[in-house]
């Protein structure tokens, strides 16, 4: 029988390397291409001319989120895990370019797992978006966009930090659902514990998803109401809204959110 061809789209962060490594997992079943969209520095530089406040909370945030992942998934290495994987590097400038386009026209995938690059735009997005789904790290559509598992604690909403798997369109993660998760939350997290606990799951759902797909299973996608929640952009987020997370709550948002008795819950799409 033909192995059916499966293409990844992958950042190059710990995190997306984790992720997109459970389909190695089907390697023997399957023919593997790799396209990596090299990623900035884990932790960025803080803004200039920041208050002592805020800089010390920036550093603060990025560091421990840094040191939770590589505790959590390691200082993964594409090179390391992928190695005897058919892999390309491209620069984020050069994801929509002709010659990208033309390496994934030659593969001819039958499928394609996308997560952690940037917006994929035409002709490239009309060749794949057919067969492709995109892991978000945000439960679309009330959290689009950039920064999605910060931004339900910002809103005292850490019920909606979990991902979703989706169709891609010319939009900013609001193609049609074919599944969510949230992770358990428990009165101890913080905000980078959740966005741990949300990967982890992520790459199980990842796991049953390809499962389901291996065995020619059809997905059941559900339309996004476009009108509801936002769309967070990369420069939304400023250093003085970490002062909400750590000097007003002192990263204990779930706590307060567990307490609360009248908390509202959400329901959430499941392939299952």
């Amino acid at each position: 029988m033909k192995k059916k061809k499966i293409l990844i789209f992958s950042g190059t962060h710990p995190r997306h390397i984790y992720v997109s490594s459970a389909i190695l997992k089907f390697k023997e079943k399957i023919e593997i291409k790799v396209i990596f969209m090299k990623r900035e520095e884990i932790n960025p530089k803080p803004e200039k001319n920041l208050n002592k406040t805020d800089k010390k909370n920036f550093i603060f945030h990025f560091n421990k989120r840094k040191e939770k992942e590589y505790k959590n998934f390691g200082n993964l290495k594409y090179e390391k895990i992928f190695k005897n994987i058919n892999y390309n590097v491209i620069k984020s400038n050069k994801l929509n370019s002709e010659k990208t386009y033309n390496l994934v026209k030659k593969f001819n995938p039958d499928f394609v797992f996308i997560f952690g690059i940037d917006l994929i735009k035409k002709p490239l997005i009309n060749f794949i978006k057919d067969k492709s789904i995109n892991l978000h790290l945000g439960l679309s559509p009330w959290y689009k966009g950039s920064a999605t598992l910060f931004w339900p604690f910002y809103m005292l909403q850490p019920q909606y930090a979990g991902v979703t798997f989706h169709r891609i369109t010319n939009g900013i993660d609001d193609g049609e659902i074919l599944h969510q998760s949230t992770p358990k939350l428990s009165k101890n997290d913080g905000i980078h514990d959740v966005a741990i606990k949300a990967v982890k799951k992520s790459k199980k759902d990842l796991e049953k998803i390809f499962i389901k797909f291996l065995k020619n299973k059809k997905f059941k996608f559900y339309k996004q109401n476009k009108n509801a929640g936002k769309t967070f952009y990369t420069n939304t987020f400023k250093s003085h809204h970490l002062r909400l997370i750590y000097d007003l709550f002192n990263d204990k948002i779930v706590r307060y959110y567990l307490n609360n008795k009248k908390r509202k819950k959400i329901k959430l799409i499941s392939f299952v």
